[in-house]
């Protein structure tokens, strides 16, 4: 894949891959690169980030969505190998213990907005069953990328948080009917289906069609589940909300197993 432009000042991501088995994000803007949610191994996440032109020790910072594994599995030894610091919320760094000797964790909260480099972070609280849950809104320059993975709804706060993004990456985690005639035990179905649990492809579709104005070019929708969900569905969802209200900006499923093309905001 291509090297990135120089000086970095708009953004553009890559999905290094997304799903229960594990969420990585490698994000270029504003002089940095950022590891967005550090959820595979860190040998793996090395060997990801290679694959798409990158070198590990290039990474300037980790930012944290929540502490669940499939978010955090390889963060604490990536940090520690590669002095790239982690920022996330105060419950998720003791949910995740990452406090503790060592470890460089820089606390954030939603609502407070901070920088790294020339690249501004606005962390948002989204509704998950984790300890302190955020999703992102990040911008360099005139580039704008909305993140948004592991909710059980889009409330009217996340809404406003993800409005007019040139690039949004949105859970769109499984199809209701797949989950309730599915395998996984009746607590587990609860719990995804709750309203601090995963988002639906029709629930995502809904998202993205209040959120997606003229300026979004670019949607990524990530998190799919690989029992309860199939690329197609996600997409006809999102697609059909999409051109329901007007708006028809490129379509993208990120996969578990590959990272996904560049996309810039």
């Amino acid at each position: 894949m291509s090297p990135s432009p120089a000086g970095w000042m708009a953004i553009r991501l890559t999905v290094l891959g997304s799903g229960s088995g594990g969420n990585a994000t490698l994000i270029e803007g504003g002089g940095v690169r950022i590891l967005l949610d550090a959820g595979f191994s860190c040998r793996r996440l090395v060997q990801r980030l290679r694959f798409v032109g990158c070198e590990p020790d290039t990474i300037d910072a980790l930012l944290i969505t929540h502490e669940h594994a499939d978010h955090v599995a390889g963060a604490a030894r990536f940090s520690l190998s590669f002095e790239a610091p982690i920022w996330c919320t105060r419950g998720t760094a003791r949910a995740a213990g990452f406090e503790r000797d060592g470890l460089d964790v820089r606390p954030v909260a939603a609502g407070q907005a901070f920088a790294i480099g020339d690249l501004a972070v606005r962390p948002f609280a989204v509704p998950h069953d984790a300890a302190e849950t955020v999703g992102f809104v990040l911008e360099a320059g005139r580039s704008r990328l909305g993140y948004a993975t592991d909710l059980g709804h889009g409330p009217d706060s996340v809404r406003e948080q993800l409005a007019e993004c040139d690039l949004l990456v949105l859970e769109s985690n499984h199809d209701v009917d797949l989950v309730r005639g599915g395998p996984y035990p009746e607590a587990l179905k609860t719990r995804i289906l709750s309203r601090h649990g995963h988002l639906d492809n029709q629930s995502a579709a809904d998202l993205l069609c209040a959120v997606a104005g003229g300026r979004t070019r670019t949607v990524v929708l990530a998190h799919l589940s690989e029992t309860n969900n199939r690329p197609s569905l996600a997409l006809e969802a999102a697609g059909r909300r999409l051109a329901a209200g007007g708006a028809a900006p490129r379509l993208h499923a990120a996969a578990q197993a590959t990272p996904s093309p560049w996309f810039e905001a």
